[in-house]
């Protein structure tokens, strides 16, 4: 689900906010319930279509999910690099009692571009990878085709995860739980059962910014190309054993063993993706991470701090390229950036079927937040959460004159 569907007003609307922040004087300690700043968190959600305005009612975290019809969320708070709070709210599947917590794991959507990102980051760090060279060089079982656009400019790993590449299919389909899922071949080219048409470029290589999961997608066969890996276990071993990421995985489908799974909700919270619970992913890069909210603060916490000392997940200078807009994207090397230096922040939205998930972060307060929710009209959760922690946690929000709908 590419576009934000909202069934109280009957039409297609845009998720346009930005939110940049500066954090308070507050030392940063684990916290607890007493905490009176998590007292104003849980509470102080404000109906986004009300923000703003007098007569808008505070309400709970549980009352929000109620009103959106949104099972359950999972979050991590971030300050100062550190995790201070993270809790589940709801449950996995409704009508059950099955709490969610901080380890239950997700689908989050396009959050995996961020996560791909960092992947092909620490392969250029280990020198097996160039950002600027011709894609082609490295893919093996498939090539980039040639046309009248590559004749102008090659396609790179640094157009790719900008989105500046050029290549067409916006995003996936999920597949059901009784539907064959493609291999990746099949999902460039396009092949039964595939459920689009062939991945290809539009237009010149850098010549323009076009979200692109079709792009992220030739990503993720290079990386299986070069590391003679399946890009679930490249994933594995250069990000999640790395950040001691336990729950995360692009296995798809998820099996069923996997235990403390967040079940898949469509708009108005009924169990979807029946009998099963959950939809899959084979565009792994692009939308296919399942993770938990303690995972993915890991995730965030590793890009806060990366460059800062001499064991970072990232080098200073790599990590300075992946926070630095590309010309002509709203991207950097995968997150979406805005501001600059004091007031830059990386951030990227998820959407699948039935699920939607925010992560955020400031890498010069070393602040950022994580939100999993389990249902399609999630992205009003993590909208309101995310501001209520900005109320309860003293950021100050800063808008940037570029910023536009997020891209999932």
């Amino acid at each position: 689900m590419l576009i934000m569907y909202r069934k109280k007003f009957k039409k297609y609307i845009p998720l346009t906010f930005v939110l940049l922040f500066i954090p308070n004087t507050a030392v940063s300690n684990a916290l607890t319930n007493d905490d009176p700043r998590i007292e104003v968190f849980e509470t102080g959600l404000i109906d986004r279509m009300k923000r703003g305005k007098k007569e808008a009612k505070k309400w709970s975290i549980e009352q929000r999910l109620t009103a959106h019809e949104v099972p359950g969320v999972s979050i991590a708070i971030i300050e100062k690099g550190k995790v201070i709070w993270s809790k589940g709210y709801g449950t996995r599947l409704n009508g059950s009692n099955l709490p969610i917590n901080s380890q239950t794991v997700f689908s989050v959507g396009s959050v995996s571009k961020m996560v791909n990102a960092a992947l092909i980051l620490r392969l250029v760090s280990e020198g097996k990878l160039d950002l600027d060279k011709d894609v082609n060089i490295y893919l093996k079982s498939w090539k980039v085709p040639k046309n009248i656009f590559t004749n102008q400019n090659k396609v790179t790993l640094r157009a790719i995860l900008s989105h500046t590449a050029g290549f067409s299919q916006h995003g996936f389909r999920d597949f059901q739980p009784h539907e064959k899922l493609p291999s990746t071949i099949e999902t460039l080219m396009g092949i039964s059962p595939a459920k689009h048409k062939a991945v290809r470029l539009q237009f010149v290589p850098g010549e323009r910014m076009a979200y692109s999961g079709g792009g992220i997608t030739v990503s993720q066969l290079l990386v299986e190309d070069v590391t003679g890996l399946s890009y679930e276990e490249a994933a594995s071993k250069y990000v999640f054993e790395p950040l001691g990421m336990t729950r995360s995985t692009f296995v798809n489908p998820l099996p069923s063993n996997y235990g403390n799974i967040a079940r898949a909700h469509d708009e108005f919270g009924k169990p979807a993706a029946l009998p099963r619970g959950w939809e899959s992913m084979p565009e792994m890069a692009a939308s296919g991470l399942w993770t938990s909210a303690n995972d993915l603060a890991a995730f965030n916490i590793a890009l806060l701090t990366s460059g800062k000392t001499e064991t970072s997940f990232l080098s200073n200078s790599i990590v300075e390229d992946m926070m630095t807009r590309v010309s002509k994207s709203w991207h950097g090397l995968g997150p979406r950036l805005n501001g600059e230096e004091k007031t830059r922040v990386f951030h990227h939205g998820g959407a699948n079927d039935s699920y939607r998930a925010w992560i955020e972060g400031h890498p010069y307060s070393g602040n950022g937040i994580v939100v999993l929710t389990n249902g399609t009209d999630g992205h009003w959760i993590h909208s309101e959460v995310r501001k209520s922690a900005e109320d309860a946690f003293g950021w100050v929000v800063k808008s940037d004159g570029g910023f536009e709908e997020p891209d999932f």
